[in-house]
């Protein structure tokens, strides 16, 4: 298990995406930049024939390993109650975390990606059930399971499988462009990008992260075009 838990470190993500970090940098453009969910709602979905929204959550709808929703994501309390809509939580989280956001968020399927035999499959919690036993869990890292983090396009494309949906379905919804919206890109996935929640309670590490991003997304495409905030006009897609 300490395989398990290097793997979903920081480093772990570092390692996952050096090897395709040219294919990363040119996917960092999000179909939409909001500076809050206020432009989000059922008129924006409909519009947009959206039927999923998957969710980062620390730094988009709680701070840094929080346990409570924050009033700044709020509107997601509504969005979650749409009708024939998905939601799902990918984050990119470690074990412990995992089980935690399991408990915060109990009636949303909380989902991580892991490639082994060849393939990628999902493992989730949902209303407190573990998708695999401890001894399964076990026994596929001991077999050489590699858990499966952000901005490995594989990722989403295993979520859309399991919620039987297309890619183009679904919004990714995150507060980092190398993770979030990168990963959603390369999947085919359309995303939103939301300035981070509480960002001072973020690591530093992750901090000096995002400073370089958002520096690395002017470089490449200049200042972001942010939605109108009012919930009233309904959001562009480009």
């Amino acid at each position: 298990m300490r395989h398990l838990a290097a793997r979903q470190s920081p480093l772990g993500t570092l390692a996952q995406t050096l090897p395709r970090l040219r294919s990363v940098l040119a996917n960092l453009r999000p179909t939409w930049h909001m500076r809050s969910l206020a432009p989000l709602n059922a008129a924006f979905l409909a519009k947009h024939r959206i039927r999923a929204l998957i969710w980062d959550v620390d730094g988009t709808l709680t701070r840094f390993h929080d346990t409570v929703l924050a009033d700044e994501a709020a509107v997601f309390r509504t969005l979650s109650t749409l009708p024939r809509v998905h939601h799902a939580v990918l984050s990119n989280a470690g074990e412990a975390r995992f089980r935690e956001l399991g408990r915060i968020f109990p009636d949303i399927p909380i989902m991580k990606g892991y490639r082994w035999d060849g393939h990628v499959g999902t493992r989730q919690i949902l209303r407190g059930e573990d998708s695999w036993s401890v001894d399964e869990l076990a026994a596929r890292i001991d077999a050489g399971a590699i858990p499966l983090r952000k901005p490995d396009g594989h990722l989403l494309l295993a979520v859309a499988h399991e919620l039987c949906l297309e890619p183009p379905e679904m919004v990714m919804i995150g507060d980092q462009y190398l993770t979030d919206i990168a990963g959603a890109n390369l999947a085919g996935v359309r995303s939103i990008k939301l300035p981070a929640i509480g960002p001072e309670t973020l690591p530093p590490g992750i901090r000096v992260g995002q400073v370089v991003e958002r520096v690395m997304y002017r470089l490449l495409y200049g200042a972001p075009v942010w939605e109108p905030e009012d919930s009233t006009v309904t959001a562009r897609e480009g």
